[in-house]
């Protein structure tokens, strides 16, 4: 949700997995076996895709929302990887500035010098970028200005330290420093008014969490959007694509 206008502009795409036998199972459990089983690739195109169904659709109806997508390691350091999602745009007749990717801070790190060199190429066919979990991997000054990215997705572990004034402290320091990088900030785990407040006091650009809407099927997301605020909701829910 934009903290200002309280218009919904952009929603998470989340995967979720429900067996027949076990019921839900969390994506804490079959991200990692994806990875381990050399399935992330395919499990996050299936994703992609899925994702980019659900935009062209909503774009048919009139809806301009932005779809942030979470890629892997192994799908950011592929080659062909933005052939293939320029390929899937293509397509859907579809805008790449509709797409933001989510970038884990740990995964930045991980290989800064060939991981910036894949954000730049991403950027420059006008796909958004977006460091996720920012906050947890440590990343340096240098090294975030070596990533060019237009996000800081502020860790749900910071939100939830606001009512202390070390955490305070530090919630207004990565907004700052942000700023001074041209980056906008992304509050993840926003779950009391308070807390929405307390952001848009610092300065935070958008909100996401329970406050505005828990995660949800694309088809319910439609729902809640047309009776959001501004006719187009208020923060950056999260939508299950499946």
């Amino acid at each position: 949700m934009d903290a200002r206008s309280g218009r919904c502009h952009a929603v998470e795409v989340l995967a979720r997995w429900h067996d027949a036998e076990y019921g839900w199972i969390s994506p804490v459990t079959f991200i990692p076996m994806a990875e381990s089983l050399g399935l992330i690739g395919e499990l996050g195109l299936q994703i992609m895709r899925s994702s980019l169904d659900a935009a062209q659709a909503w774009q048919a109806e009139g809806k301009q929302v932005t779809l942030a997508v979470n890629i892997s390691k192994r799908q950011l350091f592929t080659p062909s990887f933005m052939q293939t999602v320029i390929k899937e745009f293509a397509g859907r007749g579809l805008d790449h500035s509709m797409l933001v990717l989510e970038v884990t801070e740990s995964v930045a790190l991980s290989d800064v010098q060939n991981g910036a060199e894949r954000v730049s190429e991403l950027r420059r066919a006008g796909f958004g970028i977006a460091i996720d979990d920012f906050g947890t991997g440590y990343l340096s000054l240098s090294q975030l200005h070596e990533m060019h990215a237009d996000e800081l997705k502020i860790d749900i572990s910071f939100v939830r330290r606001l009512n202390e004034p070390s955490g305070l402290s530090l919630v207004q320091a990565i907004v700052n420093l942000a700023k001074l990088f041209g980056l906008k900030t992304v509050a993840e785990g926003v779950e009391d008014q308070e807390t929405a407040d307390t952001l848009r006091t610092l300065g935070v650009d958008s909100l996401q969490g329970f406050l505005f809407g828990k995660p949800m099927t694309r088809e319910d997301f439609l729902v809640w959007l047309d009776g959001s605020p501004g006719s187009s909701g208020q923060t950056s829910v999260a939508t299950d694509v499946f």
